[in-house]
């Protein structure tokens, strides 16, 4: 505003000094037009500062059951390349995914890892993750389950997987043999296997 003030004085000196009429009216209004623009400025910038600031609201959605649908497992069991879900947070704010090994290092076996990720959420809970993680594969009244905890994982690769993470996740830990390929065709319906993932 000390420019604005600065810019109509100078103008208001120049207007006192003119002879001409003509001319004292072309300043005039160059200074009306001078006014004008800078109010717009000011207005604009008085709105801005009244109007409340954007708040980013950062909102997590839990879920603590999670349905794997894996396609084409004709080609899947023929890779050795590994499947991850999208990470997830549990319902009490743990985060966390599954990696999928089709053809697992054993060769003819399914092998399902449960893997903690860094959350958001990580310094308000309890450590280490101690909840169970069942594991199912079913196909109407058959089905095939593993319940599992930090304790009773048949391949723990890692003592720290349980703890809070302090890279982006922490070691996989889980089965490299969950299910043989022959056992597994029971549960494979049109070439497609749901693995459902229950954490309580």
């Amino acid at each position: 505003m000390s420019e604005l003030k600065s810019l109509l004085y100078d103008n208001m000196m120049v207007l006192a000094n003119q002879q001409d009429t003509e001319h004292l009216k072309q300043e005039i209004s160059k200074l009306y037009q001078i006014v004008e623009e800078n109010s717009t400025e000011f207005l604009a910038l008085k709105k801005s500062i009244q109007q409340p600031k954007e708040v980013k609201v950062i909102q997590h959605i839990f879920k603590d059951t999670q349905i794997i649908k894996l396609d084409q497992l004709n080609l899947r069991l023929l890779s050795d390349e590994p499947f991850y879900t999208e990470p997830v947070y549990t319902s009490e704010g743990y985060r966390d995914r599954i990696k999928v090994y089709t053809r697992s290092t054993d060769v003819n076996k399914l092998a399902i890892y449960f893997q903690l990720l860094r959350g958001d959420l990580d310094d308000a809970l309890e450590w280490p993750f101690t909840k169970n993680v069942n594991i199912t594969l079913r196909e109407k009244d058959k089905f095939f389950i593993r319940t599992t905890t930090n304790n009773n994982y048949l391949q723990i690769l890692d003592d720290s997987s349980f703890d809070k993470p302090t890279a982006e996740y922490n070691v996989a830990v889980g089965y490299n043999n969950f299910i043989s390929h022959e056992e597994l065709k029971q549960f494979i319906i049109n070439n497609i296997l749901f693995i459902t993932i229950t954490i309580q």
